[in-house]
């Protein structure tokens, strides 16, 4: 099964980690159903099929989710309580990077490089291992194994994401201004 999930999946773990009863989520939600016919009737069956399937649709990205252990379904008495798992709030930080990184690509650049080092014990190497592909898949160049520089600000959803993972010790990041920097050092960076 793929990790990956789509971007209206990641929309629908944000909605969720804001409410606290799934009833209460469902209750509150209106299908946007729109229909030039003015006949009321018709008009009303439409959008009643609308809403039904819309809400299929949603009980289906719901067992997804729970499918892949991003969220899990908690009773409690006569309350069905719909709960982030901890591998779905690592994703939301995760995406929340790329989006911020994403997002970052398209300013202007202001002439300063970010440069990330971290040092994550062996005990960690997963945690390596992940953070290695993540620079890279996020415009990071590497210049060491452990030494990584950008010229996008990567915080504060880095920041967040290290701190989750417990791991905030072992990275820092450091700017660096690029006054007299080579057109061969600009070209890796496709500035």
């Amino acid at each position: 099964m793929n990790s990956k999930i789509l971007k209206s999946q990641i929309l629908l773990l944000k909605l969720y980690a804001g409410y606290r009863e799934l009833d209460h989520a469902l209750a509150s939600y209106r299908p946007l159903y729109q229909s030039l016919n003015t006949n009321p009737v018709l008009h009303a069956e439409r959008g009643r099929k609308h809403a039904q399937y819309e809400l299929a649709q949603l009980y289906r990205r719901i067992e997804y989710l729970q499918h892949c252990h991003f969220v899990e379904l908690v009773i409690e008495g006569e309350k069905r309580l719909l709960k982030l798992t901890s591998k779905g709030k690592y994703e939301i930080l995760r995406m929340r990077f790329v989006e911020h990184m994403m997002v970052q690509k398209k300013k202007a650049w202001d002439r300063k490089w970010r440069i990330a080092f971290f040092d994550i014990p062996e005990s960690k190497k997963k945690y390596r291992n992940f953070f290695r592909r993540l620079l890279k898949q996020n415009e990071f160049k590497m210049i060491q194994r452990s030494v990584w520089m950008t010229p996008y600000n990567p915080q504060p959803h880095l920041d967040e994401l290290l701190k989750y993972l417990g791991l905030e010790k072992h990275f820092e990041i450091m700017e660096a201004e690029c006054e007299k920097c080579s057109k061969g050092f600009l070209k890796k960076f496709k500035l």
